[in-house]
């Protein structure tokens, strides 16, 4: 493929979507997202054919070190006990009950203990129901009380084949993002977290295959084709803006 006119774009994504993803992606108003990618929309560039984009990758405004603050910690309660459920023998198990978590096992979280005795931490989710998750606390205790939860933020992807967004419904969505708010995720590229979709790239690469030994198929390469007309949008889960924002990053090229 030849990129004749490379292109790279930088946009501050504060707007939330409307509306919890857990009950729908869409946003609830058209201006509850925000571009961050053109390829000519409005179609007044003819020497446009359709771009590339083979990272996306986003930087968060602040730099921390215990936890990423960009929308109010969602609050709970705790339990930790040698089961997490009931006081009694002092354990390692922690259950937290808040709704809405829409935390996934194996997801990282910070929990900001506000009463109690137990200890602020970054944890890994083992166990999960629609209003509890339970984690392994680095110590023994058997205490309860009230927490802060720093969970992950999602952010969601969208294409739009039209200049001129008129109904929610020109917003489909590609892909969901969520960005454990761990200092780790500063700084989150969406080819490393292989996010991006894969792309049967005209020409074989050496090297080896996305997630194999090269043994199956031919190397491939992650990003986007976007055909000329459309637009790429992003909005984050939630009716609230993020208090912080992430700058969403876009490496590119026209073709």
């Amino acid at each position: 493929m030849m990129v004749d006119r490379p292109s790279s774009s930088s946009t501050l994504l504060t707007v939330a979507s409307g509306q919890l993803f857990s009950t729908s992606l869409i946003p609830t108003s058209t201006g509850n997202a925000t571009s961050i990618f053109d390829v000519d929309s409005s179609l007044t560039d003819p020497s446009i054919s359709g771009a590339y984009i083979d990272e996306i990758y986003l930087r968060y405004t602040k730099d921390v070190n215990q936890y990423i603050d960009a929308k109010t910690a969602l609050t709970g309660t705790y339990v930790q006990s040698n089961d997490g459920a009931s006081s009694g023998t002092p354990g390692t198990v922690l259950t937290v009950t808040a709704s809405n978590h829409n935390l996934k096992v194996g997801q990282s979280v910070f929990l900001d203990f506000t009463s109690g005795t137990a200890t602020d931490a970054e944890l890994v989710v083992t166990a999960i129901t629609s209003t509890t998750f339970t984690v392994t606390a680095g110590n023994s205790l058997d205490t309860s009380g009230n927490v802060n939860i720093y969970n992950p933020i999602d952010i969601c992807f969208y294409v739009v084949n039209t200049g001129v967004i008129i109904s929610t419904n020109q917003f489909f969505p590609l892909f969901v993002v969520n960005v454990e708010a761990t200092p780790a995720n500063q700084e989150y590229s969406l080819t490393l977290k292989e996010k991006l979709p894969l792309i049967n790239h005209p020409v074989p690469h050496a090297g080896a295959n996305f997630s194999s030994n090269n043994n199956e198929v031919s190397p491939k390469m992650r990003g986007l084709m976007l055909p000329r007309g459309t637009a790429l949008y992003a909005a984050v889960s939630g009716t609230v803006a993020l208090t912080n924002g992430f700058y969403v990053n876009v490496q590119s090229g026209y073709y």
